[in-house]
């Protein structure tokens, strides 16, 4: 019988698919990878210069991203021959850099069944994910999920090299690929490399309004496909506080 996994981008799905009948264990991805530096020539190297970057920017202790982030990393690492995997990902540019690394991760010579769980689209809000999915919609996801042939985890993967070595044009030339696994792939990589967000919020500060509330609205209603928590955006906002 093989074993299953559920890896979650954050702890709130974890804890939902815990309410559910879907079954495996759950390892959860912890990162942002999204923002912060990313080039490095070997995993400790990597790890400690993520673990600073968490611990300045995100109020944290160093020991504490070894404990709960580098530590689920390394079950994803370690999952056995034969076993299900199955990657609750959004598709915000925040969940895909994570989900591009985490593919990075699974071991490739195991005979591992690797499976992409899909949000519902919402027509309103393609960006939302499975914040407002209830039990039902979790498992009508689950059901439809896609499974990764070869050519989809190798563009995963080289999508993860291209945006961790920040190779603009390489990217673009990646996301002209199909694949089923990754959806508005194009517009996401589009929409990054033509889209300053620092400058959105910039400007929103200077001609629009200064509350932090009223920023991160506008921000998640204009710029949602970044997929940006209010973490991500108080940093810009701090930086250009502190600049007047």
């Amino acid at each position: 019988m093989r074993a299953t996994f559920n890896i979650t981008n954050g702890d709130y799905l974890a804890g939902r698919l815990n309410q559910t009948i879907i079954s495996g264990e759950i390892i959860i991805c912890r990162e942002a990878l999204v923002t912060g530096p990313l080039q490095a020539d070997h995993p400790d190297e990597f790890w400690k210069m993520r673990a600073e970057f968490i611990s300045e920017n995100y109020s944290d202790k160093k020991e504490n991203y070894y404990h709960k982030v580098v530590s689920e990393f390394e079950k994803m690492k370690n999952i056995p021959d034969h076993s299900e995997v199955n990657l609750w990902f959004e598709d915000d540019l925040f969940c895909q850099v994570n989900l591009w690394f985490c593919l990075t991760l699974l071991p490739k010579d195991r005979n591992i069944k690797i499976y992409r769980v899909f949000p519902k689209n919402l027509l309103e809000n393609k960006w939302e994910g499975f914040s407002d999915s209830n039990d039902m919609d979790l498992q009508e996801a689950w059901k439809s999920k896609i499974l990764f042939d070869q050519k989809d985890i190798d563009l995963g993967c080289d999508l993860w090299k291209a945006y961790q070595s920040n190779d603009r044009n390489t990217l673009k030339q990646l996301s002209l690929h199909p694949s089923d696994c990754f959806r508005f792939l194009k517009e996401l990589i589009r929409v990054y490399q033509n889209v300053n967000p620092e400058t959105f919020v910039r400007d929103l500060m200077e001609n629009e309004t200064m509350n932090f509330n009223a920023v991160f609205e506008k921000f998640r209603n204009e710029l949602g496909i970044f997929g940006y928590g209010d973490l991500q955006v108080k940093q810009f906002y701090d930086k250009i506080l502190g600049e007047k």
